[in-house]
């Protein structure tokens, strides 16, 4: 079992490595002044992290078969995601589909494709 101490290094060895900034962005609903509401993608944090390409699958796209590559993004290992959000980085957005569980979190990873 890995200390508090040792996690917490551990944990400021491996932010180092990252080297993106990752927005983390929420759907979010406004009010307009016709008593309706707006939804828009807000940011709700701001952390460094990484991406790297993990896999691909088919989905259906449009009424037709497309391949759909996955990604794996590391993060923060307490940045607050939900299935849902949205990563951008480097100026392309990333929907959120899971986070990997881990025992001893030095990180957060959490799969996620690409919104084209």
């Amino acid at each position: 079992m890995t200390s508090t101490n040792d996690l917490a290094k551990i944990r400021a060895e491996r932010e180092k490595l990252f080297s993106e900034t990752v927005y983390v962005q929420r759907l979010t609903r406004t009010s307009d002044e016709a008593g309706g509401s707006s939804e828009v993608w807000a940011t709700v944090a701001t952390v460094s992290g990484n991406l790297v390409q993990s896999g691909g699958n088919e989905r259906v796209i449009a009424d037709r078969i497309g391949a759909v590559l996955t990604y794996t993004a590391s993060l923060p290992y307490d940045t607050d995601v939900r299935q849902g959000d949205q990563l951008q980085i480097n100026g392309r957005q990333y929907k959120i589909e899971t986070e990997l569980d881990r025992s001893e979190k030095t990180a957060l990873r959490v799969i996620c494709v690409e919104v084209l």
